[in-house]
């Protein structure tokens, strides 16, 4: 049975699949007649690119970053994470089968390419590089832009590019989807000239985009996992009702139970609730509870950047060194830091800031309503008139 998704079925000529091809896309463009052996998803893609107003005999994609900015973007993005095992499932194919991999983001940005360093060279004369964008909008029917219009995985085969200039070209495009949300983060593309196409060639990307998405599904759930330790922490010592929220607001785990639903809003205030910092993710609580939390301490006194005391409504306590590290940071700068300018400080590199922000949750037993948070700083602390602020730790 015919895949609809693939462009050249198995055992069938290229070449002369390919001339086919050509003279149905000639006829669809001039005539607006879609010949019946054209697919559906590209019928309908064509019919989208006419509707946008692609010309198909205009050459290029549009740069829409500077090379260097794409990389830049592509060292924070999320399916950066997958780079090796990209290389891993698709080396092969790239180096002996002459072959590229190209990852976009969800707007059909380019952001990295890799694979046959012949294959790479052609590539960027037809654009299809970092900076560019190869959404339909952009540049027509292609694996990348259709596999975003159509949210599934496709290989286009040949004249089944809109565009003219593409048509010695094939290319398989699969999306990647946030596991958390569902939202799309991107595509793998695996492209190619077209003589070298084979249908295993979307398998293989498909192949690739599932277990980038499982990649990130086990760091989601370990980073949740340290989230509801430090929950677990806070209600052995508060108690009350409370919520547990990832990064994107999903509620983790609650007491009570009935709190255990939906979504919350972490960017804006809840009504009748608060949210506080909870390692990676957030802590909800009623806003009745304010009162419960301890008042703010009244002085902070540093010997030595590793030794400080803190002098409350229930007395004095001397801090541990780390957490008079943090504190001599933070009063170092009373506008505040966040956990990355702190992992900074303290370690003398970004990479630690799950660290961070589990010291600062546990200092928030101690400091109350005097630590701050987004950004962590102190609020109505007095330090010693007798003391100094010392500088910042270094590592």
């Amino acid at each position: 049975m015919r895949d609809r998704w693939v462009g050249l079925q198995a055992g069938v000529d290229a070449r002369k699949w390919a001339g086919l091809l050509r003279r149905a896309h000639s006829t669809a463009v001039s005539r607006g007649h879609v010949a019946p052996i054209v697919r559906e998803v590209i019928a309908d893609s064509w019919q989208r690119c006419n509707v946008t107003g692609i010309d198909p005999d205009e050459p290029g994609a549009p740069l829409v970053v500077e090379p260097s900015d794409a990389r830049e973007r592509w060292r924070d993005h999320p399916l950066s994470k997958g780079t090796e095992i990209l290389r891993s499932v698709l080396g092969d194919l790239l180096y002996d089968a002459q072959h590229i991999v190209v990852v976009s983001d969800a707007d059909g940005l380019l952001l990295w390419s890799e694979g046959h360093p012949d294959v790479l060279k052609a590539s960027e004369q037809i654009r299809f590089s970092p900076g560019h964008g190869w959404s339909e909008a952009s540049a027509g029917t292609n694996a990348v832009g259709t596999a975003l219009a159509a949210d599934h995985a496709v290989q286009v085969f040949s004249a089944e590019h809109y565009r003219s200039e593409v048509h010695a070209w094939q290319c398989s495009g699969a999306p990647v989807h946030d596991p958390e949300t569902g939202a799309t983060l991107g595509v793998i593309d695996v492209t190619g000239r077209y003589d070298t196409a084979h249908p295993h060639n979307l398998a293989l990307v498909q192949l690739a985009a599932r277990l980038v998405e499982e990649q990130l599904r086990a760091e989601m759930l370990a980073r949740d996992a340290r989230i509801l330790e430090l929950f677990a922490q806070h209600t052995a010592r508060h108690g009350g009702p409370a919520a547990a929220l990832s990064p994107m607001g999903r509620v983790l785990a609650a007491t009570p139970a009935a709190w255990r639903s939906g979504r919350v809003d972490t960017g804006s205030q809840p009504s009748g609730l608060l949210v506080d910092e909870l390692g990676e993710g957030a802590l909800l609580r009623p806003a009745r509870q304010r009162g419960r939390r301890r008042a703010a301490p009244r002085r902070l006194t540093f010997m030595t950047p590793e030794r400080a005391l803190l002098d409350g409504p229930d007395g004095s306590v001397r801090l541990s060194p780390r957490h008079s590290q943090i504190a001599s940071a933070l009063a170092a700068h009373p506008h505040g830091l966040d956990a990355r300018a702190l992992s900074e400080l303290l370690y003398g590199e970004p990479g630690h800031e799950v660290a961070v922000r589990a010291e600062l949750h546990r200092m928030r037993d101690l400091f109350g309503e005097g630590l701050a948070t987004r950004p962590y700083r102190f609020s109505d602390i007095e330090l010693s008139e007798t003391s100094e602020i010392p500088p910042p730790p270094r590592a």
